[in-house]
């Protein structure tokens, strides 16, 4: 007689975390608040990040790319 478990009720809260070279994003879920999707999504950037369009280009740095 095979051994059967019982399935597992899923948590109506929790949070799913994506990390890449430039930024760390917190995906939270509240199945009460909202069934269909997160309720609230958090960007954290890493020291040293700096955004395309704040960094400063010159017409003899976009020349050489």
């Amino acid at each position: 007689m095979p051994f059967e478990k019982a399935p597992q009720p899923r948590p109506d809260k929790w949070e799913i975390t994506f990390e890449d070279e430039e930024t760390i994003s917190i995906w939270k879920y509240n199945k009460k608040k909202n069934p269909n999707g997160p309720i609230e999504v958090e960007y954290k950037y890493k020291r040293g990040y700096t955004h395309p369009k704040e960094s400063k280009k010159t017409m003899k740095d976009l020349i050489e790319k």
